[in-house]
């Protein structure tokens, strides 16, 4: 075993290897896990958030050329992003870098834990759904959404109605769709893309039903939509890519040091 990987939405310390909480969530972090992982293992063990590391399964899974601007959207719990530049992943100053879910889509909108009003998460993420589902009348006890449900089981069940031609469903589904296709314009601008994945739990039903309206909205409004076109495919294991990506990390840590974070242990 060349080491253990733990992903998840963050924020994150890598550097302690510790997931944060946001500003006005309680209770606070926990001691950090790599370091008490790792001496009960008795293996290297990194800490990272899921969306980077399902970008970078994504981009070595595919073998994509370091020539080509990469990114991947990942929805799970939230909605996160990842960017790969010449064969690297962009993390920023803390590795934090690529919370889209945590950019403002409505202005004054919705209070969010970050500190932030009206951001993305609060109006096209899975948990959100699930909510505006169980308060439609009907809706919930047509398709069987029980209150105590985890919020994966509901979304999914959520995502195949709306594939399966429930109008109510597919109304939720296609401007959850549609906000996600605005933040794929974003990133798309903001980095020049030429090739994202959808990946994550958030994509595993209805993937098609966001990559069709992605391409949609990237071929009208993409600014650089005249000099290339921006691939938008789905991940071959939308569910499982965080964990992939996970290992693609440790691995990438052995192989490629310097491309990723440091795997304590593993000088």
């Amino acid at each position: 075993i060349a080491g253990l990987a733990v992903v998840g939405p963050g924020p994150v310390d890598v550097a302690q290897g510790s997931f944060l909480a946001l500003p006005d969530r309680s209770p606070a972090p926990g001691p950090a896990l790599a370091p008490a992982l790792a001496a009960a293992l008795g293996v290297p063990v990194l800490v990272d958030s899921d969306a980077s590391a399902a970008t970078v399964g994504e981009f070595w899974g595919r073998q994509v050329s370091r020539a080509r601007t990469f990114g991947c959207l990942y929805m799970n719990s939230g909605i996160g992003s990842g960017v790969v530049l010449d064969g690297a992943l962009h993390r920023g100053a803390s590795s934090n870098a690529g919370k889209l879910g945590h950019t403002a889509v409505v202005r004054g909108g919705r209070e969010c834990p970050c500190g932030n009003r009206g951001c993305l998460e609060q109006y096209a993420a899975p948990r959100v759904l699930v909510e505006r589902a169980r308060a439609l009348p009907g809706l919930a006890r047509r398709l069987r959404i029980a209150e105590g449900d985890p919020v994966d089981r509901a979304f999914d069940v959520l995502a195949r109605a709306a594939l399966y031609g429930d109008g109510a469903a597919r109304a939720l589904l296609d401007e959850s769709a549609e906000l996600l296709a605005e933040a794929a314009v974003t990133l798309t601008n903001l980095w020049d893309l030429d090739t994202l994945v959808l990946a994550g739990p958030g994509f595993a039903v209805a993937g098609s039903l966001y990559v069709s309206a992605i391409r949609e909205r990237l071929a009208a409004s993409a600014f650089t939509r005249e000099v290339h076109e921006v691939a938008v495919d789905l991940s071959s294991n939308p569910r499982d890519a965080a964990a992939i990506g996970g290992a693609a990390l440790v691995l990438q840590g052995s192989v490629a040091p310097g491309h990723g974070p440091r795997v304590p242990g593993r000088e």
